[in-house]
């Protein structure tokens, strides 16, 4: 954080640091490894390679019969260390799931069978390889995790409350900061919680409105009576994880872009991972 606050400053944000820093949020960046599935021990946090399920694992699959892609697990015993919000579970194995062939894009309500999140608290779990209808896979890396302040886009619910207190002046500097950090930081971000690195455009309201029906690829949901009902709780949804494109291993979203599974506060409590909702964005 005094790191983050010095930054500021030296941005000429001085005066506006603490009203910034209010809306600080602490997330986990974690970092990817290629390593061999041979070389992983059975439930460590990975990217890729075959996933470790229970005995009794059914793949998901779309309403078409389409596999999905096994993504990355993440052992929730090694991430709870670095859980500065103590919001996910402190134990077993958190994996997601993803139609990477035909990447939906997550603005329309009919794309909840193109994602899957499970978590597995079985003690006992197995490796295994993905149907073998997928003919391509995303090569196996381990994750290595680490603390990281993150602030908000200004199309975020608290980006719109930090616009408000902000000069025209300091937003312009507040623009150029967190250009600034998007360039200076590692090319490949991948995130857990904290406030998510966008590309296109607010996800918060995103996620309300398609999960309650509204089709957002357009102006749709957006102009929709029940938008106004809906949109003061677009802030109950908080980032879960964001996978970045990693060519290297064999996967991109998009055009360079970045895949976001969100899910609301009380869900993640409850551990009700099959309400998660994913969006990409891309350039």
């Amino acid at each position: 954080m005094e790191k983050l606050r010095a930054a500021l400053h030296d941005f000429e944000l001085g005066e506006a640091t603490e009203q910034i820093l209010q809306f600080a949020t602490n997330s986990i960046r974690a970092t990817a490894t290629p390593t061999a599935d041979d070389n992983l021990q059975i439930g460590h946090s990975k990217i890729g390679g075959a996933p470790d399920v229970p005995t009794d694992f059914s793949w998901p699959q779309t309403k078409n019969g389409q596999p999905l892609y096994f993504l990355c697990q993440l052992n929730l015993a090694e991430v709870k260390l670095y859980d500065a919000t103590d919001l996910l579970p402190a134990d077993g194995l958190l994996s997601f799931f993803y139609d990477a062939m035909e990447q939906p894009w997550g603005y329309d309500p009919n794309d909840g069978d193109g994602f899957h999140v499970y978590h597995f608290t079985q003690h006992q779990l197995q490796r295994t390889e993905q149907p073998k209808i997928l003919k391509e896979h995303i090569a196996s890396a381990t994750l290595h995790f680490k603390n990281d302040w993150t602030l908000p886009a200004w199309e975020s619910p608290d980006g719109q409350k930090l616009a408000n207190l902000l000069t025209e002046e300091q937003r312009d500097a507040y623009d150029d900061f967190l250009w600034r950090e998007r360039e200076e930081v590692e090319h490949t971000t991948h995130r857990i919680g904290g406030h998510p690195d966008t590309i296109q455009g607010d996800m918060y309201l995103q996620c309300q409105l398609v999960t309650n029906g509204l089709y957002c690829g357009d102006s749709t949901g957006y102009e929709h009576p029940l938008r106004k009902e809906l949109e003061p709780h677009a802030k109950d949804w908080q980032l879960l994880l964001q996978l970045d494109s990693e060519d290297d291993l064999g996967y991109m979203w998009g055009d360079s872009g970045k895949l976001y599974f969100w899910i609301r506060e009380q869900d993640c409590r409850s551990k009700v991972f099959d309400k998660v909702w994913a969006i990409l964005q891309c350039y």
